[in-house]
């Protein structure tokens, strides 16, 4: 197997991961790894994607680069924290591109999904985790919140469990 170049060491510093949209209308370019990628399994999640969570990558909101297509965004309100989700999305395809936040506006979410090598990237917690659905299993060995990553008023970290072995979401305590 070949190391992904995306990933590791150039000459001159990491090169840019890249991907885009089903369509390739939409381009984007991230010039830095991800401070972190999160597994989310809030139900704001879960329909975003229609499946049962949403894998995304978080960087600082200037780190990642659009070009080609028209992005549109979608405006929600969160029901927890009362503050605006933005969804971004490929005006041809519909592809959710990433999200972008009222409560966080220093940070910029992407789609793990619509990286060139998704798979290259890790997942680094799971969040949410009270409201995933029967059937998703939480790994072992990663931080797993039954809420938010950061506890009330988005400052402090919350406290993650790690689970020794798999288990099932709906066994989780």
């Amino acid at each position: 197997m070949t190391a992904n170049p995306a990933l590791h060491p150039a000459g001159d510093g990491l090169r840019p991961l890249t991907g885009g949209c089903l369509c390739s209308s939409v381009r984007l370019r991230a010039a830095q790894r991800p401070q972190r990628t999160l597994a989310c399994h809030c139900t704001f999640c879960q329909r975003l994607t229609g499946t049962a969570f949403y894998v995304e990558s978080i960087f600082p909101i200037d780190a990642v680069e659009f070009e080609g297509g028209e992005i549109r965004t979608f405006e929600h309100v969160s029901d927890t924290s009362g503050k605006k989700v933005y969804v971004h999305f490929c005006a041809r395809c519909g592809t959710t591109l990433g999200l972008t936040f009222e409560r966080w506006p220093e940070i910029r979410a992407v789609s793990r999904s619509c990286f060139d090598a998704p798979g290259d990237i890790a997942i680094d917690a799971h969040i949410w985790t009270r409201s995933a659905q029967a059937g998703v299993v939480l790994p072992s060995g990663v931080d797993c919140f039954a809420e938010s990553r950061y506890a009330s008023g988005g400052r402090a970290e919350a406290v993650p469990t790690r689970y020794r072995a798999p288990i099932m979401a709906s066994d989780a305590p």
